[in-house]
């Protein structure tokens, strides 16, 4: 290791004026660093801009299926013994009166004192579903109740009965429950069982505990029949679920059971919830813009959670406006469905002077109140014409493509330009590396030959000195 001390010869201060060369001599490199962090910060206001515009699809998508935009909300009474939901339902009420709820088939067999046990010897046991016997050969493999289990849940598709095993907590604990699968099927078991001797029968009592029985449901005074208690094809868009029998208004015979309103109503809450948040979208969309165009005026909205947005970093750039003009004029499209509203403006959403949008609550209230149907058709469309929405979902699903949106396109161009800096750096900063080692050894040179003059310049002058002293005496 070696050491130097600058300037010792010459007393000029060679560190420094190497340091200030070289700062001078590395300008082209902190001007790619610069550029560097140019392209850095681009990039990221193109992804902050994509997640922006990620938002605005995320509320327009909403909106793009009738099914989406048309949705009805159902009330009932609250003593109703059914719930209710609704999916693209028609407006309407109905009394609707609950007179027996679907259950299936269930059989309990005595008690038994193991379920592992080969404890039913050898035999046959029948399963009979009302068209057919499923006869199932009991033997050494089988002849516990956990083996009797399994084979006849190997053969449920055939007879349409389950077995499962209880413990009761009884001496005799465990049971064998039979449940058919469905509501519509009855069946009957039978058992011809005999011990090790093949003469002593076993017996394998059974006590059926709950008929099978379907559901059973007055709308209107239509009676409804269904093998389940979700009852979904009734009434279209309408799904019930029955939980319990209606209270009996007179004992009869027969007895009438006492009726539940239920109404189907257009639900424009929801609705109106969902075209708020598109119109809140759009606008974080929109100040995101004028971040960068700061004299054009504040943004409008209050969102202050954002504060590292990126808007200044593509001022003006081409790909941005081009978004920016591509959403205005959607915004602004006529859609000729075969409803009577044709623009968003009909609903009170209404474009600013600077490219944000109002919301008229109550001219949209008023649209949403009297004329669902054809709002729902300005949206969505009508099966013939796409609404703005859908057409909003269609432009934005391109602007924000994973492989061809525009940051996609940007990153792709991004990565290269960094590649191309980065190698650019690496080979410029060998060359600095290799250019301050040449400065310096041409400074300890310089240092070194003013320092050897300085010695023969001071021997010379001792001599002369010598000399002088000699001549004198």
């Amino acid at each position: 290791m070696s050491i130097t001390f600058s300037g010792l010869a010459t007393g000029l201060d060679t560190d420094s004026i190497v340091t200030q060369l070289m700062a001078l001599e590395r300008a082209p490199i902190n001007r790619l660093e610069a550029k560097k962090t140019a392209e850095t910060n681009r990039i990221e206001a193109y992804a902050q801009f994509k997640t922006t515009l990620d938002d605005l699809k995320t509320a327009a998508s909403a909106m793009t299926l009738t099914s989406q935009v048309k949705t009805t909300s159902v009330s009932l009474s609250t003593s109703a013994p059914f719930t209710a939901t609704s999916v693209n339902a028609s407006s309407g009420s109905y009394n609707i009166a609950v007179k027996q709820l679907a259950q299936v088939q269930k059989t309990v067999s005595d008690g038994w004192t193991s379920q592992s046990d080969p404890l039913l010897g050898t035999g046959t046991f029948t399963l009979n579903n009302g068209t057919a016997d499923t006869i199932i050969t009991v033997d050494s493999t089988n002849n516990s109740l956990a083996g009797l289990a399994a084979a006849i849940n190997a053969q449920s598709t055939a007879t349409g009965v389950k077995a499962t095993l209880i413990n009761d907590g009884t001496a005799t604990p465990y049971r064998m429950v039979f449940t058919g699968v469905d509501s519509s099927s009855n069946f009957t078991v039978t058992s011809n069982l005999t011990a090790a001797d093949g003469i002593t029968p076993i017996a394998f009592a059974t006590t059926q505990t709950q008929t099978a029985q379907q559901a059973i449901v007055m709308m209107d005074g239509i009676e409804v029949v269904s093998t389940s208690n979700t009852i979904s094809g009734a009434i279209s868009g309408v799904t019930l679920n029955l939980n319990a029998i209606s209270d009996v208004e007179s004992a009869g015979p027969p007895p009438i059971y006492k009726s539940s309103l239920m109404t189907v109503a257009p639900d424009t809450g929801a609705l109106k919830e969902k075209l708020t948040t598109f119109v809140t979208s759009y606008n974080k969309v929109m100040d995101w813009i004028l971040s960068g165009y700061p004299e054009f005026g504040a943004a409008t909205t209050t969102d202050t959670t954002s504060t590292d947005l990126l808007g200044s970093a593509l001022r003006g750039d081409s790909s941005i406006n081009s978004v920016k003009r591509g959403l205005q004029s959607l915004l602004g499209s006529v859609t000729t469905t075969t409803g009577s509203l044709s623009t968003l403006s009909q609903l009170g959403i209404t474009t600013n002077l600077n490219g944000t949008l109002s919301q008229d609550n109550t001219k949209m209230d008023a649209a949403l109140q009297n004329n669902f149907d054809d709002v729902g058709k300005l949206l969505s469309g009508d099966g013939t014409v796409n609404g703005i929405m859908k057409n909003f979902n269609s432009y934005l699903l391109d602007a924000t493509s994973s492989s061809t949106g525009i940051y996609a396109s940007k990153k792709e161009n991004y990565d290269m330009a960094v590649r191309r800096i980065d190698n650019q750096i690496f080979n410029m900063e060998s060359r600095m590396t290799q250019k301050e080692a040449s400065l310096r050894a041409r400074y300890t040179a310089m240092e070194a030959l003013v320092s050897g003059l300085n010695a023969q310049g001071d021997f010379l002058t001792q001599q002369m000195d010598m000399l002088s002293n000699f001549s004198k005496g």
